[in-house]
């Protein structure tokens, strides 16, 4: 088996240059973003939702049989919808699908995360799924285990059928996969009541984080081996206001999300105030409970000290600083990518000037060269290189910029990684509300690796 393999997207017949079907390294399956769009025909959506998450499932399948895995191997699905309206349809359509083609799941469901994205790939599309697989779970050294979530209100029995109706979200708390733990997205739901009973950010990221750190330890772990947040915030539109200057690298929203998780580390996690994770923000419309603010959604490790799963932090320098580790400072408290094994996990890749520490430039092709130029630097400081990219998050506000955004992801790759031209990484396009911080046009989350010795 080779470390890194990439497999060619197509839609009917027709090869897509701009992204693989599927990447792995070494037994960890990324994933294509799908659509309701058929693989086989290529044919535009059907009308209903229920059809389309339907093909959605239907192309996840076949890109796992294509990589030798199955979808009982799903590991975590990150899921999209035009309208939050839609998602007791999406969970009762995927509880069907599951009891006919992954049994399994019903009982052990992947993690998951929901967001409202009003802008997909196509104008036709009302859902999109983006998953993590394994290739095999029984791998040594990269056994599966799914830990469902108990609601302490159905006496701790498992939140999966038959023990919630047709409709509601049925998920894995978290699933650990070797050395490495995938929680599902945390929101500021009441475990006890699962409602949201503030309409307060911060305690509403208190709850989350308290969600987060049960889920931790649950598996086996804690709160310090968080290695990746990404976070997602709703409705803060008091706080999603333009700075006043341009050269800021940061948000007023960030600085308040960066703050209540600092305070929250402060107490029970003081470890990740000088080892931060990886970090990448996605301001969205909505979230699945249309009365929520924010989302986290963490990757973590069981062990930093596991052997062959060794952690090592790569900082974020900006104008060639690094941010002081204490908590009054808000700006800036994320590693640029957390190296765990082999596998490299980044922030998500802005396009600021690395020497001033600013955005520069209000022109997209120079936001997105000096991001892919980030990107790039992060992958050689974590010892590698650009070709090794296995995932491409990109994060773009403005779907009129897609076009121009392929071409010069596809000039780049030519001039700095030519492999990537007939292998890119297996990626996804989400047309966020908006990014981290003011006139910012593109950012870039990515997972890449390190060749084996």
């Amino acid at each position: 088996m080779s470390f890194l393999k990439r497999r060619p997207l197509y839609y009917g017949n027709v090869k897509q240059p701009y992204a693989s079907k599927s990447a792995d390294a070494v037994n960890l399956l990324f994933l294509y973003s799908f659509d309701g769009r058929p693989l086989t025909t290529g044919a535009a959506c059907p009308d209903s939702i229920e059809s389309q998450v339907t093909n959605c499932l239907d192309n996840i399948r076949l890109a796992l049989v294509e990589a030798g895995s199955s979808l009982d191997n799903l590991v975590k699905n990150h899921i999209f919808v035009k309208n939050y309206l839609d998602c007791p349809r999406v969970w009762k359509t995927m509880l069907d699908y599951f009891q006919k083609h992954a049994p399994q799941l019903v009982e052990e469901p992947p993690a998951a995360a929901v967001c409202q994205i009003d802008t997909m790939a196509k104008p036709e599309c009302l859902v999109e799924i983006d998953s993590i697989a394994v290739l095999s779970k029984d791998k040594p050294g990269w056994e599966m285990k799914r830990y469902p979530i108990r609601l302490r209100r159905l006496g701790g029995r498992k939140q999966v059928y038959p023990d919630i109706e047709p409709g509601m979200p049925f998920l894995s708390e978290s699933v650990v996969v070797g050395n490495l733990v995938f929680v599902s997205a945390m929101g500021g739901e009441n475990p006890e009541t699962g409602k949201i009973e503030t309409g307060v950010f911060e305690e509403q990221m208190h709850t989350a984080l308290d969600k987060v750190r049960a889920a931790m330890d649950n598996a086996g772990s804690s709160l310090s081996n968080i290695i990746k947040t990404l976070h997602f915030q709703t409705r803060l539109e008091t706080l999603l206001t333009g700075s006043k200057d341009s050269h800021q690298t940061f948000s007023t929203s960030s600085d308040r999300l960066w703050k209540a998780e600092l305070e929250y580390y402060d107490r029970y996690a003081p470890f990740l105030l000088d080892e931060f994770p990886a970090s990448t923000f996605m301001k969205v419309s909505s979230l699945a409970d249309p009365v929520a603010l924010a989302q986290v959604d963490v990757t973590g490790v069981v062990s930093r000290f596991k052997p062959g799963w060794r952690v090592r932090n790569c900082p974020c320098y900006l104008a060639k600083r690094g941010f002081p580790g204490h908590i009054g400072d808000i700006r800036k408290y994320y590693a640029n990518s957390v190296v765990v094994g082999n596998l490299i996990f980044f922030s998500g890749q802005c396009p600021f000037d690395p020497v001033t520490g600013g955005f520069e430039s209000n022109n997209f092709e120079e936001q997105m060269v000096l991001a892919l130029d980030n990107l790039r630097a992060g992958m050689e400081e974590a010892g590698s290189s650009l070709e090794n990219l296995v995932k491409t998050n990109i994060l773009l506000p403005n779907p009129s910029n897609l076009a121009s955004m392929r071409r010069i992801e596809q000039e780049y790759y030519r001039k700095y990684a030519p492999r990537l031209i007939d292998e890119p990484p297996a990626s996804s396009v989400i047309h966020l509300l908006k990014l981290a911080a003011p006139n910012l046009m593109i950012e870039i989350d990515a997972i890449g690796c390190i060749p084996l010795d």
